[in-house]
């Protein structure tokens, strides 16, 4: 793991080290993240969307922290727009407010610390990173 990515990890620890907080993570995050490239799907751009744009600029940040797990992450994003712009409005609509509110569970009954990007808007694309680095154990 890189330098840059390891301390971009252990900053957004910080804010997740209740076991039971994370666990809200690995639903919460995902939901948000294929609802909202789902969501920015619905703006066209053209040939592609608003969606497929920032799954492209955040797999670039993710390459700039780190290759290795950008690589392993491409499929995963991928998989998390195609569900997102395949989903309807009232599914995506869903999708956010149920991974908002186990994101704010996990934070306020568990952790008692406010989300990590309240400080930090980085935070908003690390959290999906750090929780797939977390399910494949990356080192």
């Amino acid at each position: 793991m890189t330098q840059e990515l390891q301390l971009k990890f252990n900053d957004y620890a910080l804010h997740h080290a209740h076991p039971k907080n994370r666990l809200t993570h690995y639903l919460g995050i995902p939901l948000i993240a294929a609802s909202t490239l789902g969501l920015f799907s619905l703006i066209k751009l053209g040939h592609i969307d608003a969606g497929f744009l920032i799954a492209l600029i955040a797999m670039a940040f993710y390459f700039f922290l780190d290759k290795r797990i950008a690589s392993y992450f491409m499929i995963p994003i991928a998989l998390l727009y195609y569900i997102g712009a395949s989903s309807s409005m009232a599914v995506l609509i869903s999708m956010q407010v149920i991974g908002w509110i186990t994101q704010y569970i996990g934070h306020y009954v568990y952790e008692k610390k406010s989300p990590a990007f309240y400080k930090n808007l980085q935070h908003l694309l690390i959290g999906p990173i750090w929780i797939f680095a977390k399910v494949i154990h990356y080192k």
